[in-house]
């Protein structure tokens, strides 16, 4: 292989790129996305709480997220994400276990649950993609791709571990038995295998006070203010906001409307986990076919195969292939979403202000994540069906990413590289 070949970025950076996966896996904005569905009904039946009730806990945990969300974009920018992951994948797996410990008490079991992302924080996909954009430039989109596919293989195995887990003990070995794998499996992977990408030879080492931005450092028009004044800023905030409303919604809801429809919990489990199928296949898919084609116009492909999962759900009668379709659909949404995100952001905006940009973009998308879980279970609570719900969000996945269309065409280098 050609020293030049965009295919040696992954002969250095195929470990670090690893441990990120890792990471991601065990991360704060993957665990409760893939828990929530599963421990619904069960917290349910044991505290006689509504789903609406169980999801708000969703809703505290994401809405403490984007409050923090603007300081680790800054941290991450000055002083690099390596620290910032190691820690946060500690403290997540601590916060696991401080939940498992909940009791009937509604507003403990949200307390514990802001308690935990505060100290997972650190662990998120501004560090995580952030670290792997210094190791990755030509096949960045791919890397992203690889990286962002950790949700995707915790949705495959995590639902079915913690059902397994309640089957034979109950809720609370949930949360422990996921504490214990974070602290046991995804803290040592990260100590060992995340290291500093090496800087280039034509890059001028950092002045003393300043971020260590990497490549190139942040202009006079930078950070928050580079974001707020870019039109691309807003049109992509609104478009993956639209597009996060169904996707969410769906995800934290499919298992309850599995059981709904007569399946047991262990088959809905089962089931839920084919999304963390097609995630991977859309997080690696998208992320390998962005590199070489236009970045919103693929974005806005696969958002609208999710509002195909709207559908699907909103039949009366579910039976396996339709659900396996509906997983399907939202899982290739859902990667894809995931892999274009980071990329168009690292190629619009300088990647010494990365941190900062994908934070506001991430805090418009957690008032959506935490809201959509919550309207989704009102909606039953108070209808008995989640189909009047299940309708706008179709119409969202299509016309929110619609807008994604009136980007500039053609594709670039991003800048700052």
């Amino acid at each position: 292989m050609s020293p030049d070949s965009p295919w040696s970025e992954f002969r250095r950076g195929w470990r670090p790129l690893g441990a990120a996966l890792v990471g991601k896996v065990f991360s704060f904005g993957t665990v409760p996305v893939y828990l929530l569905g599963v421990l619904t009904i069960p917290l349910g039946e044991a505290f006689g709480w509504s789903r609406a009730e169980v999801a708000l806990s969703f809703t505290v945990s994401t809405m403490t997220a984007a409050s923090l969300a603007p300081l680790v974009g800054w941290l991450c920018d000055r002083y690099g994400a390596r620290p910032l992951v190691i820690w946060g994948t500690v403290g997540y797996g601590l916060g696991m276990a401080l939940i498992g410990t909940s009791s009937d008490w509604l507003p403990r079991f949200y307390a514990s649950w802001s308690i935990a992302t505060v100290l997972g924080m650190g662990a998120s996909s501004i560090a995580l993609t952030r670290y792997v954009a210094g190791w990755f430039e030509r096949k960045r989109g791919l890397a992203f791709g690889i990286l962002l596919s950790g949700s995707g293989l915790a949705a495959l195995f995590l639902p079915p571990y913690v059902a397994t887990l309640m089957d034979y003990f109950n809720w609370r070995a949930g949360f422990y038995g996921v504490s214990a794998l974070i602290l046991l499996v995804g803290v040592p992977v990260l100590i060992l295998g995340l290291k500093d990408a090496p800087r280039k030879a034509a890059e001028p080492p950092p002045k003393e006070n300043e971020a260590p931005a990497r490549p190139g450092q942040a202009g006079p028009d930078s950070g928050f203010r580079l974001a707020v004044r870019s039109r691309t800023f807003w049109i992509m905030a609104i478009a993956f906001c639209a597009a996060t409303f169904g996707l969410s919604g769906m995800i934290s809801s499919f298992v309850p409307i599995l059981e709904d429809a007569g399946y047991s919990g262990r088959q809905a489990a089962a089931l839920f986990s084919l999304i963390g199928l097609f995630i991977m296949v859309g997080r690696v898919g998208g992320g390998y076919l962005i590199d070489y084609v236009w970045a919103p116009g693929l974005a806005f492909v696969a958002l609208a195969v999710g509002a195909a999962a709207c559908g699907l759900l909103a039949l009366p009668e579910l039976p396996v292939w339709t659900v396996m379709g509906a997983a399907a659909c939202v899982g290739l949404a859902a990667g894809a979403k995931f892999a274009a995100l980071p990329y168009m952001i690292a190629r619009e905006f300088d990647l010494a202000s990365y941190g900062r940009v994908y934070s506001l973009i991430m805090i418009c998308q957690a008032f959506i994540t935490a809201t959509s879980p919550v309207i989704f279970g009102l909606t039953f609570d108070r209808q008995g069906s989640y189909l009047l719900v299940l309708l706008p969000a179709m119409a969202l996945l299509v016309l929110g990413p619609a807008l994604l269309l009136l980007l500039p065409r053609g594709k670039g280098k991003p800048k700052g590289t």
